[in-house]
């Protein structure tokens, strides 16, 4: 008798150590690519990652960095397992290139779906030129632009030139496009006559926050006049080119800068293929609007974050529909 139970206890308790030792029941893992290591959007995929790993929800995010948002449609495009799994930051500029074929695509993909706004990009133009007041001044000047597969820095401000104003004003235009860094360096040094900087933004409260080389050119000490685009310019370049949406920067939003100016941004946002399942979205979505303040831990641009900002510039049939049954239940939509 006593052998039979000891026997009983023994077997008890090696149940109680697998139980004790034996993992939790694995989660579906979500595949996040963001962009480079180091840059902005990077850091806000690194930041959702821990709030949804440290949060009590039923999946989990593994994050990773990408060459860039190009890669990253083209990724949602050509693997039909990654359609499935994978949430990717992506920008309306990149999306709109991407749906036309447009370089630095060779073929056309399918729109992607929004689960929640990030922030908007935004571009103007700068000089040191004291004789240079508004956009007309610049008939026959030097400008330095970011690369052309730059969507913000290089196509779109190079858009708003050719498609704000007269083709007379553009084809005089001396145009480089020389890289973000490079164009700030070549303004500085007297290189150029305008170059293009800007930054991000909250849409809703137009809290800022300036790209690298918009920093270097405000430490710069040179007497700087910005310039506006004006909305017209915004306006003509969303009909005949890129969808751009006209923001109008408040008055010293930046050092130097005296009056309001008109800019054309561009919504960065996570996003994922109509394919991806809709419980998956929800929840994504779910742990965006319940700790969107926690993004500000991680980086100036998650500051920029708010539950409103989540869902601007978007149309309805733009979010995922899990994405959109969250916003709905939270009243975002």
């Amino acid at each position: 008798m006593t052998r039979i139970l000891s026997t009983c206890i023994a077997a008890l308790l090696c149940i109680f150590l697998m139980a004790q030792t034996a993992p939790a029941a694995d989660k579906p893992t979500i595949i996040l690519l963001s962009t480079p290591f180091g840059t902005g959007s990077y850091v806000l995929g690194t930041a959702m990652e821990s709030i949804v790993n440290q949060g009590d929800y039923p999946v989990t995010v593994s994050h990773a960095e990408t060459p860039g948002q190009a890669f990253n449609v083209m990724k949602l495009g050509g693997d039909e397992a990654a359609r499935k799994n994978t949430v990717v930051v992506a920008t309306s500029g990149i999306e709109w290139l991407a749906q036309r074929g447009m370089k630095p695509f060779k073929q056309t993909y399918e729109p992607l779906k929004v689960i929640g706004t990030l922030n908007y990009a935004i571009t103007w133009l700068v000089t040191t030129d004291k004789s240079i007041k508004t956009m007309a001044d610049l008939h026959g000047k030097r400008i330095a632009l970011g690369r052309v597969p730059q969507i913000v820095w290089g196509y779109e401000p190079d858009a708003l030139l050719r498609n704000g104003y007269t083709d007379e004003f553009y084809k005089s235009l001396r145009i480089q496009f020389v890289g973000t860094t490079e164009a700030a360096n070549a303004l500085v040094n007297g290189q150029v006559d305008a170059a293009v900087i800007g930054g991000y933004l909250d849409p809703i409260h137009a809290a800022f926050s300036p790209s690298p080389q918009t920093v270097e050119v405000m430490a710069s000490g040179r007497s700087l006049t910005h310039l506006d685009w004006t909305r017209e310019a915004v306006d003509n370049t969303a009909v005949k080119d890129i969808t751009l949406l006209p923001f109008e920067l408040p008055a010293n939003t930046v050092e130097g800068q005296a009056g309001p100016l008109w800019a054309g941004a561009e919504i960065q946002a996570f996003c994922v293929h109509p394919d991806f399942p809709e419980e998956y979205a929800y929840i994504l979505t779910k742990a965006m609007i319940d700790n969107v303040e926690a993004f500000a831990q991680y980086h100036a641009m998650g500051s920029l974050m708010s539950r409103e900002a989540l869902v601007k510039g978007w149309k309805v049939e733009d979010f995922h529909p899990g994405a959109l049954r969250a916003y709905k239940e939270a009243g975002l939509l």
